[in-house]
């Protein structure tokens, strides 16, 4: 199966997105890739639209998934050179400037344009990054991720759970430190809960809690897609220390409320198969900072 996968990844991006279409409406028509989530999760954060309106943008999300899809296997042997010109960066000096300073930077980003090319793309920055990562599930295609993830040097992947421990050791190291900040806590009791796309939604507060245990400014990445196969990378920074007179959860109410905006004017290229609203707000809240 790994043979397969690198040679797939190593076929011209053309015949890959000509993949990609036969493979949406696979997805779609046939097998209904987590349609009900999908269709659901669109109609609750659009109660706006009718039903024709989320049929339409279903389909989208599905174009823009499997495009995703196999520009990740592309990842296997995109040059430098063409890695440099698909995925263009705006604003990165809000991240050098902390850098140069000796000042770690929290990158925070939703599941939203391609996260994989993202990570190539920081790679061949100037700046060093490390990118928090949720290991998956099957042995053999995690590894895989990883030398697709690691094929240009520059980032250093640290897994979620060891995150933590890792950070701390690298704490004088200056470097932004790249967070999905978008995922379905597991302990809905003791997340930060805030209106989110017309739905209760909860948040991480391990984002907020890092960056103020730490002192490092939080900057949000947006990662759009301007045509097929081109993207653009910008930085806007959402929180600068020290932290002491900001009340707590602003600086997720902050994110919350840039990437809503964002999803709003993009609502396609967001991860509408992820079951992101599976929780149900609790009536008593255990929030410990």
């Amino acid at each position: 199966m790994m043979f397969f996968y690198k040679l797939l990844g190593r076929m011209p991006l053309s015949i890959l997105y000509t993949l990609a279409t036969g493979v949406k409406w696979v997805f779609y028509y046939i097998i209904a890739y987590r349609k009900e989530v999908i269709s659901k999760n669109i109609s609750n954060s659009f109660p706006q639209l009718n039903p024709k309106q989320i049929k339409a943008l279903s389909l989208q999300f599905y174009g823009y998934l499997t495009d995703q899809l196999v520009e990740f296997f592309y990842g296997v042997s995109i040059s430098e050179k063409e890695m440099l010109d698909r995925v263009q960066m705006v604003n990165e000096h809000y991240i050098s400037d902390y850098l140069q300073a000796g000042t770690p930077v929290v990158l925070v980003a939703g599941h939203q344009g391609n996260w994989e090319w993202a990570i190539h793309r920081l790679a061949l920055s100037n700046n060093l990054y490390d990118v928090v990562y949720q290991k998956l599930n099957n042995p053999a295609f995690n590894q895989f991720t990883m030398d697709v993830r690691s094929r240009f040097p520059g980032v250093t992947l640290l897994e979620k759970r060891e995150s933590i421990l890792a950070t701390r050791e690298r704490k004088d190291i200056a470097r932004g430190i790249c967070l999905a900040a978008d995922q379905a806590p597991q302990k809905p009791e003791s997340a930060y809960w805030t209106k989110f796309l017309n739905q209760d939604t909860a948040f991480f507060t391990g984002m907020e809690r890092f960056a103020r245990d730490y002192n490092y400014p939080v900057v949000f990445v947006e990662l759009i897609r301007k045509e097929r196969g081109k993207y653009i990378m910008s930085f806007e920074p959402i929180a600068n220390p020290d932290y002491t007179d900001l009340p707590k959860g602003e600086i997720i109410e902050r994110f919350a409320r840039r990437l809503e905006k964002s999803i709003i004017q993009y609502p396609e290229q967001y991860l509408w198969s992820h079951r992101r609203w599976k929780h149900t707000k609790p009536d008593v809240l255990s929030l410990k900072w």
